[in-house]
């Protein structure tokens, strides 16, 4: 991976955001692989990643994957819910000779992901001083360095 020096932000360093998306979901994928506190389930062998999908995916470490893609989504977008990262990770659905539908992906995965990802420390919750209702999560400190 080649970074050029004008991607360099003013202290010298790169961040996500001057690394590609695909090189940055690999890298920690595997990070996330390697620490053995992103606990495998069972169903993850059997489930399919949306009710438009066929087949369930074929590589085996693909809910490392959709994790570390999942913390990258939240580092871009700040903040994010079950339901907007539900509708980032969406697709048509093929209906034959009808036309097609703009379909949802699994929420499990997700919810699945998003509490794996709090419970290592990385993930946390939005809340708002004036309530106590949680709109969201953000990545923690600890999130951004790692």
């Amino acid at each position: 991976m080649e970074i050029q020096l004008a991607s360099l932000n003013k202290n010298g360093g790169v961040t996500v955001k001057d690394v590609p998306a695909k090189e940055f979901i690999e890298a920690f994928s595997k990070y996330l692989k390697k620490g053995n506190k992103f606990k495998m389930p069972e169903w993850a062998t059997y489930v399919k990643t949306a009710c438009f999908k066929e087949l369930g995916p074929l590589d085996q470490d693909w809910l490392y994957i959709r994790a570390a893609s999942v913390a990258y989504q939240l580092y871009m977008r700040g903040k994010a819910g079950v339901g907007g990262l539900r509708r980032h990770y969406s697709e048509h659905q093929r209906r034959g000779t009808k036309r097609e539908h703009t379909r949802k992906s699994a929420g499990k995965v997700i919810r699945y992901s998003l509490q794996q990802l709090s419970a290592i420390g990385l993930v946390g919750d939005l809340k708002y001083e004036e309530s106590d209702h949680i709109s969201g999560k953000m990545l923690t400190k600890k999130g951004f360095t790692d």
